[in-house]
């Protein structure tokens, strides 16, 4: 610019100085604190949006840079310098403080101290900046100074950072430990998800019933007085705990809740008619004899319009309880199935999500085509685990009277139910989220054999074959989870794309 056109628009040269500061304490907060001061609420996001913002070529670079320290080391002796500047600073500090101590709070980690945190991470921004005042923009590595600033925050909440070049959807700790995921996940994929809770030969008299935790929702199922099938939440309405603590059994009576004396007839009606309210109902349909569960989408006795939802089978008649396409095997399930034992259930430390991809892994390598069919939302394939020639399958083969190596048809049903069907029955294999990094995993065994024909032993012959809720399986995801959360690492690189372990990533990612 001309000297003339710098004295027509200012009165002096300090003047022009003042408004070049203030020119770039308005950029610094238009385009750093304004964007991260909007993502607050989830403050890791926000975090990691300041610091990508804090070191942008826009922002950061070595002529930028170098001003700034030209105008801070004026500013003990100008004092509308230090105004601007301590202004900027002021509000950057504040808003670091606010992210710091809101993501303390969301982690539960009330040792740690946020001022401290949050001097911590400006030192290391105001350390990077100090660098790239000596440098050309040629020679800064700006990724590396962005790793550096992720790694101090992934000291101090490992279970929330990404190593740089992690991928977005997660397979590092976040992904696999973070409670606030948790419960989107909840929210987003199983509240509204249906979920396999028994067999109608559980339930064959007025009366019978039995009882299952599903992580998102506790469930009584009964046959009424009528012969009619109910889901019930299993809470108490005056205060939620639980109300039936039996596993199965037929109630001689009303159901009782011992703390409070309320009583509910079977249909889940409070028995005085008044105060508290009735039970919760559940949608519940049967498909195939499989009974299927999912919470009613209100809080109300009955659904306006709607048969009552504890009634089993009702299809799709408004569009609430949709059909079930799950058993469409490509074959009919064998009549007679009937419930092999209780079903087995353990603790796992882990994600459910880790154990679902140990679940489909192992599927890939057994599966003995492409997928076969694929609709609702749901994935099904043969598998031939017959293949071993080991002892197993051979008297596998010799129970079952088989002559031929009859394939198994699966089918997997998100977010988190695997059906195997077989010549001798059918399993329900399922991960069921109990809390960040905990699931529960429950096996549900149906046969069509009876005791004589060594319906158990044939049963211990299928879990070698397919051994997805062994033991073993549990200490495998035990020490994934523990890889990725304590030790920062990637939980497995990307999956073949025509994998059941790609395919299972995409839908969750679609979703969440």
């Amino acid at each position: 610019m001309s000297p003339g056109i710098v004295r027509f628009y200012f009165d002096s040269k300090a003047a022009m100085l003042v408004a070049s500061l203030q020119f770039l304490a308005a950029e610094f907060e238009e385009r750093l604190l304004v964007p991260v001061a909007k993502l607050k609420a989830t403050p890791v996001a926000a975090l990691e949006r300041l610091v990508e913002l804090y070191l942008d070529p826009d922002i950061a670079s070595p002529r930028k840079v170098s001003v700034w320290y030209a105008y801070w080391g004026e500013a003990n002796s100008r004092q509308e310098y230090y105004d601007i500047c301590g202004q900027k600073d002021e509000g950057f500090a504040a808003l670091v403080r606010e992210l710091i101590g809101r993501l303390i709070i969301d982690t539960a980690q009330s040792q740690l101290d946020a001022d401290g945190i949050a001097l911590g991470l400006i030192g290391v921004l105001e350390m990077l900046w100090q660098e790239f005042a000596f440098r050309t923009e040629e020679t800064i590595d700006r990724a590396a100074a962005r790793r550096r600033c992720r790694a101090y925050l992934r000291s101090i909440f490992p279970t929330r950072f990404a190593a740089e070049g992690g991928t977005g959807t997660g397979r590092g700790a976040r992904a696999y430990a973070d409670p606030r995921l948790h419960g989107r996940e909840r929210e987003l994929l199983f509240q509204n998800a249906w979920t396999v809770v028994g067999h109608e030969s559980q339930l064959v008299h007025a009366g019978d019933f039995l009882t299952i935790d599903l992580g998102v929702e506790r469930v009584i199922l009964v046959r009424d007085a009528a012969g009619t099938l109910r889901g019930l939440r299993n809470a108490c309405p005056a205060f939620p705990h639980t109300l039936v603590t039996r596993r199965a059994g037929r109630f001689d009576g009303d159901i009782v809740c011992e703390l409070h004396g309320h009583s509910f007839s079977w249909d889940g009606r409070h028995a005085g008619g008044a105060r508290p309210a009735n039970l919760h109902s559940l949608e519940l349909i049967s498909a195939a004899g499989l009974l299927y569960v999912r919470a009613a989408r209100d809080a109300g006795f009955e659904h306006p319009g709607f048969e009552h939802p504890g009634s089993h089978n009702r299809g799709s008649e408004n569009g609430l309880a949709p059909a079930i396409p799950a058993t469409s095997f490509g074959t009919e399930l064998p009549a007679g199935l009937t419930l092999l034992g209780e079903p087995f259930e353990m603790i796992v430390a882990a994600d459910w999500k880790v154990v679902i991809e140990q679940w489909l892994a192992m599927a890939d390598r057994q599966r003995a085509e492409p997928v076969v069919a694929e609709e609702a939302g749901l994935i099904g394939w043969h598998a031939l685990p017959l293949h071993r020639g080991g002892w197993s399958e051979r008297r596998y083969l010799k129970l079952m009277r088989c002559t031929v190596q009859y394939p198994w048809h699966l089918k997997f049903i998100p977010p988190n139910q695997l059906l195997e069907l077989r010549p001798d029955g059918l399993s329900v294999l399922q991960a069921l989220p109990l809390g960040a990094a905990r699931c529960r995993v429950r096996r549900m065994d149906l046969t069509v054999l009876s005791p004589d024909d060594g319906a158990r032993v044939v049963r211990f012959l299928a879990h070698r074959l397919a051994p997805y809720a062994r033991h073993s399986m549990r200490d495998v995801a035990e020490s994934v989870q523990s890889g990725v959360v304590e030790l920062g690492y990637e939980a497995a690189a990307d999956a073949a794309p025509a994998s059941l372990v790609s395919w299972f990533r995409a839908w969750y990612g679609q979703r969440m």
